[in-house]
């Protein structure tokens, strides 16, 4: 069978090639034989997809993922790319920094900046909710991660490793930008790991610096530098990318004004549940990408060895055979256990400790339970131009970063 190739398609539709794929699906489960980058591919969806793309004895991520946007994104021998072995001993880094006391401890420090950012917006009348997340959010991190500097360093640190999110996907200025952003941000995380190891930075023990800079592989043998800095950055640049679910939580914020009066009052479970459902309706990436191991059948699909097989993310969290009134944005589905569904991968599936699903959402979360009662807090409105944005693009942002007019404090609405 000739299969045309579907790369063009992506490109040009973005988040929204799932509907494409929906309506071209055929069999249970709705996978679909097609080919894309040049190759043949399976795309696969729903809770059974996700059981199949995570199962290690049939798909890998080894040479997965398009070698452009490896290198920007996550960089060259990261962990993202590793299978088996290599892979579960590399992601115990990940684990032993994300520890929920280190994330508390991290969110601690962006609610500190966060505050004085939104007293600044409240001084001026006016604040952009993600170039401030940026800047708060890289700050914070680069601090908690025992990688800080100087404030205007760790500036342009931010920005750089905002560009690097910003630019991954697609062929573009935001992409060339995103190039330079990696190039410098491999330069200077080299020389933070060099630093502590040559004890001229001393972080703590348990920072993502220190951590990264004494890891060791299989072989018993020191990380190479370069490799070390890359982790390093793979602990940094995600939590960058929680900025992307700041500005689409303010979006929601404004729409649902009786949500928005719930999450003020800083109601655990209201707030909770109004972030997972930002996250559901805001997956970062509309596919994930793995090459099978050996020759298998899926749902009536002749997958052959190599081939490549990719999981339908955003067609996944918001199918509406799966999620009732899935395009619907309601906060109250995840009244029960919706967030422990295998289905709702907005960061990755599968086991956070021994599998590829990110062990960054609680870091993403308590970011995000610091973000959205604030917001909620304030009396303000969005941009017009700002209120829409194109799921073509990604990842997908509205083009101001959702700029507030007429910011004040609501008093009613002050913690007290």
């Amino acid at each position: 069978m000739g299969l045309y190739d579907r790369t063009a398609t992506l490109m040009r539709t973005g988040y929204r090639f799932s509907g494409w794929l929906r309506a071209r699906a055929t069999g249970p489960g709705r996978a679909t034989t097609l080919r894309l980058l040049g190759r043949r591919s399976l795309v696969v969806s729903g809770r059974e997809g996700v059981d199949l793309f995570y199962d290690t004895e049939r798909v890998q991520r080894r040479s997965a993922t398009p070698g452009s946007v490896a290198r920007t994104i996550f960089g060259r021998g990261a962990v993202h790319t590793l299978d088996d072995a290599a892979h579960r001993h590399r992601k115990q880094l990940f684990l032993e920094v994300t520890r929920p006391e280190l994330e508390a401890d991290l969110a601690d420090r962006v609610a500190a900046k966060w505050s004085l950012e939104l007293d600044r917006w409240v001084r001026h009348g006016t604040g952009t909710v993600l170039p401030a997340a940026v800047g708060v959010f890289g700050e914070a991190v680069q601090e908690w991660a025992g990688a800080g500097d100087a404030p205007d360093v760790m500036e342009r640190r931010s920005r750089d490793l905002g560009r690097i999110v910003d630019g991954f996907a697609t062929p573009s200025p935001a992409w060339l930008r995103a190039r330079w952003a990696r190039r410098r941000a491999n330069a200077w995380a080299s020389q933070v790991i060099i630093e502590v190891r040559q004890g001229r930075r001393r972080p703590g023990a348990r920072t993502a610096a220190s951590v990264m800079a004494h890891a060791r592989g299989l072989d018993g043998d020191l990380l190479p530098v370069r490799t070390a800095a890359v982790e390093l950055l793979n602990v940094l640049r995600p939590t960058i990318a929680v900025a992307y679910f700041a500005a689409f939580a303010a979006l929601e914020l404004e729409a649902n004004p009786d949500l928005a009066d719930r999450c003020a009052t800083g109601d655990p479970v209201a707030v909770e549940k109004f972030c997972q459902e930002v996250r559901r309706m805001s997956p970062f990436v509309p596919l994930l990408a793995g090459r099978s191991r050996c020759p298998f059948t899926w749902r009536g699909h002749e997958v052959r060895q190599g081939d490549q097989v990719f999981l339908d993310v955003y067609g996944t969290d918001t199918d509406p055979d799966a999620w009732a009134d899935a395009a619907t944005f309601d906060p109250d589905r995840f009244a029960s256990a919706a967030a422990e569904r295998t289905d709702f991968i907005p960061q990755g599936g599968g086991s956070v400790e021994t599998g590829h699903r990110c062990p960054g959402e609680g870091i993403a979360m308590a970011l995000l339970r610091t973000v959205v009662p604030s917001l909620a807090r304030l009396d303000w409105s969005i941009h017009p131009e700002d209120r829409v944005y194109s799921l073509r693009r990604v990842p997908a942002r509205p083009d101001g970063g959702v700029r507030l007019l007429d910011v004040r404090r609501h008093l009613l609405l002050q913690p007290v």
